[in-house]
């Protein structure tokens, strides 16, 4: 039977709980989402005993369905000061699925500054002391962690930035070759688990699989047609990754670029998807590896040095543009550096490539100074001042250094799509309940809503609400399934969905009925920020987008504010 593994940090007990009968449908963001809206009150702070960090599997992991092995980890955000769920890829899903864990609740806080581990096997849970590990970065640490525990263990662990409780701490999860390259990395969720004395969560490799699959059959062929129907689409994503996107927006003229001063960067070249590939082949590094079990689309890569050395795994089009164009950087070497180091300290590479562009826009370096960008991001791991700054995130930064351009939506920092370009995604990110978030309803180039007869011009302001509600309510779907939203955020998904939640579990859902949880978890988690203090003032990108016009492309965002206050209406 799946149970619920409850941890109160206060009193260092660790509880097994059969699964309530509400939760028995919910995964995933589902599941974190309905339990932060029922056990945290709104108005607590963040880093308090009162809030709760929720870890999840999706509906779908462990089943074997492709693509489905996300984890969703919730709570309330330190830095939107809503609710916040960050998914992540890595083996730690696939096992807790496995293993009949529904989820794990952690609450409470320690009553001195120890440290702890929660290790998991399939007999037992352990809370362990773990203050050996203090200020290890995640590399290190999870190094630490296989010799003890062995290799084939899955691992959350926070870094330095987690230990300080940043705001733009992340979560680290380990890939499929071990490495601590996968975070749950925005909305400083890394914080929440510092705060309650957690340094890593074990997941011992599950030897059984626990999930009664009702119609094998059907389950397999389901999957099996999924995969193949993968691997031929999304050819393009598996030799590129999703730095296929650099040349895609740098044309399109909506690329972050000197802290979205401009929308196309005059070296794109030096940091787009053939050059990324080239260095990793030519380097002896791996051009398609997967992010978590059962993974046939492969994105990531990992990236060696000039020397043939590892440096990071995976580069990706968000680090790429975020730490590269938009702080005037065209060195990919220079771009995985950052990027190891935020994986290392555990920060979020999109908050802290904003961080840095403001540093530059402000003139505490220059703009494409790669070598002070970097010296700057080593401050976090000497908990100077100036590294607790660069880890408290993009808003905190503009309010510091006084400026009024600052690319944040309820305080977090933006991704790397320029919304005067896109405009659908600027509207997910002024309506998404996390802040501004690319992946709660990722409106790009080919993306459609429910309805499969409409069509979108992503930079005509005309029909963007409909689309970012519509990819909104498929995501936050995907998100409780355990999905890659790579399978495709789209109606036939949603179809899929049903089908193979009908196999898995012998439900009788229909489509109507997966597009219902999708606006469900939704209203759960608006409801929750509205409790918490947020209005449709909230729901609003930052003026300069509005007024400034980006060039090359001379646009504004101008999708009526109207229609986006009136969304969810």
């Amino acid at each position: 039977m799946p149970r619920i593994i409850r941890v109160n940090m206060q009193t260092l007990e660790v509880k097994h709980q059969p699964v309530d009968k509400s939760y028995l449908r919910l995964g995933g963001r589902g599941l974190t989402s309905w339990i932060v809206s029922q056990e945290v009150p709104p108005t607590c702070h963040p880093l308090s005993e009162k809030n709760k960090l929720i870890i999840a599997p999706g509906l779908l992991s462990g089943t074997g369905v492709p693509l489905s092995n996300k984890l969703s980890i919730g709570a309330k955000s330190p830095m939107t000061g809503g609710i916040k769920e960050s998914n992540v890829g890595g083996t730690t899903s696939f096992n807790l699925a496995r293993l009949g864990i529904k989820a794990i609740i952690l609450e409470g806080k320690p009553k001195d500054d120890a440290l702890y581990v929660l290790h998991i096997s399939s007999d037992k849970v352990s809370l362990l002391q773990a203050n050996e590990y203090r200020e290890c970065g995640n590399y290190e640490l999870h190094q630490k962690l296989r010799e003890r525990y062995g290799d084939k263990v899955s691992i959350l662990s926070i870094g330095q930035a987690g230990e300080m409780r940043l705001l733009a701490a992340s979560i680290a999860s380990s890939d499929v070759k071990g490495h601590p390259s996968r975070h749950a990395a925005r909305g400083g969720l890394g914080a929440v688990m510092g705060s309650k004395g957690i340094k890593a969560v074990i997941t011992d490799k599950a030897t059984s699989n626990q999930i009664e699959i009702k119609d094998k059959k059907t389950l397999q062929k389901l999957s099996k047609d999924l995969a193949q129907k993968l691997v031929q689409t999304k050819a393009g994503l598996t030799k590129y990754g999703t730095a296929q996107m650099v040349d895609t927006a740098n044309a399109l003229g909506g690329m972050a670029s000197y802290n979205f001063h401009r929308g196309s960067f005059e070296q794109a070249e030096l940091i787009n998807a053939e050059t990324l590939y080239r260095n990793i082949t030519q380097r002896g590094g791996e051009p398609s590896v997967p992010c978590m079990p059962g993974c046939v689309v492969r994105c990531s890569n990992l990236y060696r040095d000039k020397n043939g050395r590892y440096l990071t795994s995976s580069l990706e089009y968000e680090t790429i543009v975020l730490m590269g164009s938009n702080c005037g950087i065209s060195d990919l070497d220079v771009i995985a550096s950052l990027d190891y180091h935020c994986d290392d300290y555990g920060l979020d590479t999109i908050d802290t490539g904003n961080v840095i562009a403001l540093m530059m826009e402000a003139g505490v370096l220059p703009f494409g100074d790669g070598g002070r960008a970097l010296k700057l991001l080593q401050e976090v791991e000497k908990g100077s001042v100036m590294g607790r700054v660069v880890g408290s995130g993009a808003s905190v930064v503009g309010k510091i250094l006084g400026l009024d351009r600052v690319p944040v939506v309820k305080n977090q920092g933006m991704p790397a799509y320029d919304p005067r370009t896109f405009k659908g995604m600027g509207t997910t990110y002024a309506t998404s309940p996390m802040g501004a978030d690319h992946t709660a309803g990722p409106a790009i180039p080919g993306r459609g809503g429910l309805d499969p007869s409409k069509t979108y011009d992503l930079t005509d302001p005309r029909g963007q609400v409909e689309l970012a509600r519509d990819l909104q309510i498929i995501i936050a779907v995907c998100d409780a399934m355990g999905w890659c939203f790579f399978v495709g955020p789209d109606p036939n998904t949603m179809h899929l969905t049903a089908k193979l939640l009908n196999a898995c579990y012998g439900w009788q859902v229909s489509f109507e009925d997966v597009v219902e949880m999708g606006r469900r978890i939704l209203r759960w988690e608006r409801d929750f920020n509205r409790s918490a203090g947020f209005t449709k003032a909230h729901d609003r990108l930052p003026a300069f987008m509005l007024e400034e016009k980006q060039p090359p492309s001379g646009r504004i965002f101008d999708v009526d504010q109207n229609e986006i206050e009136n969304m969810f209406s």
